[in-house]
């Protein structure tokens, strides 16, 4: 995870413009272990930023894609959320509460590309469907009550 300094060193040495919209995206990504989509975001930020739109939100998303601090990414065909943890990992989505959460990987199992034509990998996505622990439990408290 980065912290809100980290992200802005990234951004300004890379050549991005620095604007005040831009660090309160940031500030609320910092940290985060959920997976806000563009309209939690301007949800959020409204209130400070009332003339925010969703165009800055994913021009920034974009921006901070690009830089490694975040992933966007696109787990099914109606939403699309971003992650701010950058590190290796995979996600699963709930098909009852439409919950997401990381779901760690081990880098050794991923299959390598070489051979007479090697490929340049730039990014992997990882999604696993279901049903998480806590629908699980609720459907089974439901059939034990009926």
């Amino acid at each position: 995870m980065w912290t809100l300094e980290e992200g802005l060193q990234t951004l300004k040495a890379q050549g991005a413009k620095i604007t005040a919209q831009r660090i309160a995206i940031l500030k609320r990504l910092e940290g985060r272990k959920d997976h806000p989509s563009a309209e939690m975001l301007y949800k959020e930020l409204r209130a400070t930023f009332p003339t925010i739109s969703f165009a800055t939100i994913y021009g920034t998303a974009e921006l901070l894609a690009r830089a490694g601090l975040i992933s966007i990414l696109t787990i099914d065909d109606r939403h699309v959320i971003f992650d701010p943890n950058a590190a290796f990992h995979g996600h699963f989505k709930c098909s009852q509460c439409q919950g997401v959460e990381d779901i760690p990987l081990p880098e050794k199992g991923l299959p390598s590309f070489g051979g007479d034509r090697p490929h340049r990998v730039d990014e992997v996505q990882v999604f696993f469907y279901g049903v998480c622990p806590s629908c699980l439990a609720s459907a089974q408290e439901r059939a034990g009550n009926a």
